[in-house]
């Protein structure tokens, strides 16, 4: 029996979607899987459904995209963010980090409580940036962060990175 046959059919679909998040935000699909299973254990616990959490990392990958950082930069941003989620709140250097690195995602967060940017330093240091706060901020801004997604052009990077996504897949580092 191969290690693709002992799969539940559920689970290889839940890895086939983060898969496709992973190529339709142009994002490396370590990064993207990780980023998934750690919301997913936080989300557990807020009642999130897999659906739930599926879209809160594309909006997350979509943002940082947005952004426009680069590789380094995303998966540091996105370290700290669920660094922050699973302690239960986000601030300090988790916080500054996203800040600086995903200023895309910074603003969301800040656009989806109803704040300004700047206020939101304030919010991470009275400890009021929790994980339901942050989670619910950011589905709120998931059809705005897409539509700017929508706007950005492909590039090489962008499309080499989807290569290694189906190269990795391909190689069997990442079993569907």
């Amino acid at each position: 029996m191969t290690r693709k046959d002992a799969t539940p059919p559920a689970a290889r679909a839940g890895l086939a979607r983060v898969l496709e998040v992973a190529q339709e935000t142009n994002t490396s699909l370590n990064a993207t899987a990780t980023l998934y299973t750690r919301i997913a254990a936080s989300g557990r616990e807020l009642g999130l459904s897999n659906q739930q959490v599926l879209g809160l990392v594309e909006t997350i990958n979509q943002a940082i995209q947005v952004s426009g950082a680069g590789a380094q930069e995303s998966e540091a941003a996105i370290r700290q963010l669920v660094q922050g989620l699973q302690s239960g709140v986000l601030r300090g250097e988790e916080f500054n980090s996203v800040l600086e690195q995903a200023p895309r995602l910074a603003r969301a967060l800040a656009d989806g409580l109803g704040v300004p940017l700047g206020a939101l330093r304030g919010l991470a240091e009275q400890g009021r940036l929790t994980t339901d706060v942050v989670v619910s901020a950011l589905q709120s801004q998931r059809s705005a962060i897409e539509q700017e997604f929508g706007l950005l052009p492909d590039t090489v990077g962008r499309a080499a990175q989807r290569v290694r996504n189906a190269w990795q897949v391909a190689a069997g580092a990442f079993s569907l």
